[in-house]
């Protein structure tokens, strides 16, 4: 069989490469790539800057996506007021996920996969809101960058009998570089994971036949472990079908 291939979205900011000159990098973690490899499927990396028409061609012609992380959502985009903690928002990308999230929701029964900004851009295209910084709501700090971003820096508690519980098994240990997180979830999205710690939302999935998971933490730094490179995995499994 062939393998299928798995839409990966990318970052989108403004750059200066010269004194005078300004131009747009579209950037995604090499991590991804070699996660979607390892979990049996071909990554491709999707542009910011298609059209809607072109963006439903390319989604057509692919089997799974996969919503990378990144910068924050813009609070606007969900009714919520931004701040001097709101970093890397992108306009264009916002666009782009939200029509291609809309449209993999609510045109095709293809597998989605939402990691970080992923979850969290995944939860506001099906209704949702962000909680818009972390430390501010009274929350434990999350961006625990100090850290590399191959090790586990806190524990989840995964709910028995999820999707996700089926796929990680016993494995509880996580990454975490966030310093925002969903707040009202999206009417057809569970919370299926929260932070030991402090309750903080760590995963959401859909019910049913369709595949639809969220992770709030990065899991394609993570494959060395089997179960973290298990979401991969069943990402491309659901995908062959």
């Amino acid at each position: 069989m062939n393998k299928p291939l798995i839409g990966v979205s990318c970052n989108m900011e403004e750059k200066l490469v010269s004194k005078i000159n300004h131009r747009y990098v579209q950037t995604l973690s090499n991590t991804y790539i070699k996660a979607v490899e390892a979990g049996g499927g071909i990554p491709v990396i999707i542009p910011n800057s298609l059209n809607e028409e072109d963006l439903k061609t390319l989604a057509d012609r692919l089997d799974g996506f996969i919503f990378s992380g990144g910068g924050d959502v813009d609070p606007a985009v969900y009714g919520g007021l931004s701040d001097e903690t709101v970093g890397g928002v992108s306009d264009y990308r916002d666009e782009t996920e939200l029509a291609l999230l809309k449209y993999f929701i609510n045109e095709t029964d293809k597998p989605v996969f939402g990691i970080c900004r992923g979850v969290q851009i995944l939860n506001v295209a099906m209704g949702g809101t962000l909680i818009i910084d972390l430390p501010k709501a009274g929350k434990m700090r999350h961006s625990l960058t100090e850290y590399p971003r191959e090790e586990f820096t806190h524990e989840i508690r995964v709910e028995e009998g999820s999707r996700l519980k089926e796929i990680l098994k016993d494995e509880n240990r996580v990454n975490s570089f966030h310093h925002q997180a969903l707040d009202k979830v999206a009417d057809g999205l569970f919370v299926t994971a929260y932070s030991v710690k402090d309750g903080v939302i760590e995963a959401v999935e859909n019910r049913g036949e369709r595949y639809i998971l969220g992770v709030q933490w990065h899991p394609e730094e993570l494959i060395a472990h089997e179960g973290h490179l298990a979401l991969f995995k069943e990402l491309v499994r659901q995908a062959k079908k």
